[in-house]
């Protein structure tokens, strides 16, 4: 699998992000005042991936694998079921970020359980979405919005909204979307994964394009044993 290593560029981050970002007054101002000096910004890496690695859950740590199943099942009770589980390969050995994505009956929506750990702070997302025809990858999810949207993505937050709420919200934002003409294109295994891999690699790209993410050197891959 082929991967690209990004870190995020404290310069690069807008000081609306960095406010939606900050979790209390005093943070956000040191960042309004660190930004003409090169900002702040968390020491994380951002994979640039080709493909989902798969996980079985059983590998995952069982707080985190017990996590995502207990989401994953009131999914189910909506009408979904499990097609897979994936882990994305950071670098970080305190951090994890892994997934398990599940398909409708009727195949016209996804809905992604994302587990994400940094350290000793862990959090749960959870998003139902759809692919239309015209390339969009347009979503509802109950997590917030913390970086300005990469264009050509649509996405409705109610932020910690349940999986059967996300799951109506999404049926009524789906009538909508269809009125405007985006058409959702049927689902499966195979398309699915294409649809996350695509919207992930626009996201990196559009952020590295706009300069918040930078390209990890030589140097800092080599500190985590990756030599170019």
């Amino acid at each position: 699998m082929g991967v690209t290593y990004y870190k995020l560029r404290g310069r690069g981050i807008s000081l609306r992000e960095y406010r939606r970002m900050c979790t209390d007054p005093l943070t956000y101002f040191i960042a309004v005042v660190a930004k003409p000096f090169g900002g702040i910004a968390p020491a994380l890496s951002v994979p640039l991936v080709d493909r989902l690695p798969d996980v079985d859950p059983r590998d995952l740590p069982k707080g985190a694998a017990r996590t995502m199943e207990r989401h994953a099942a009131r999914f189910e009770e909506e009408g979904y079921q499990v097609i897979f589980h994936y882990e994305v390969p950071l670098l970080e050995r305190n951090r994890l970020t892994a997934a398990t994505i599940l398909l409708s009956r009727d195949g016209w929506s996804m809905a992604q359980v994302l587990y994400i750990k940094n350290g000793e702070q862990s959090q749960v997302g959870l998003t139902v979405g759809c692919w239309c025809e015209d390339g969009t990858h347009a979503t509802v999810t109950n997590r917030k919005l913390e970086l300005d949207p990469v264009p050509g993505h649509r996405s409705e937050r109610y932020v910690g909204a349940p999986p059967g709420e996300l799951v109506d919200r999404f049926l009524e934002h789906a009538a909508e979307w269809d009125a405007e003409g985006m058409r959702a294109v049927r689902l499966d295994e195979s398309r699915v994964r294409q649809m996350l891999v695509q919207a992930e690699r626009e996201a990196v790209e559009h952020y590295a394009e706009r300069g918040l993410l930078v390209r990890m050197t030589s140097k800092e891959l080599a500190k985590f044993g990756i030599h170019e």
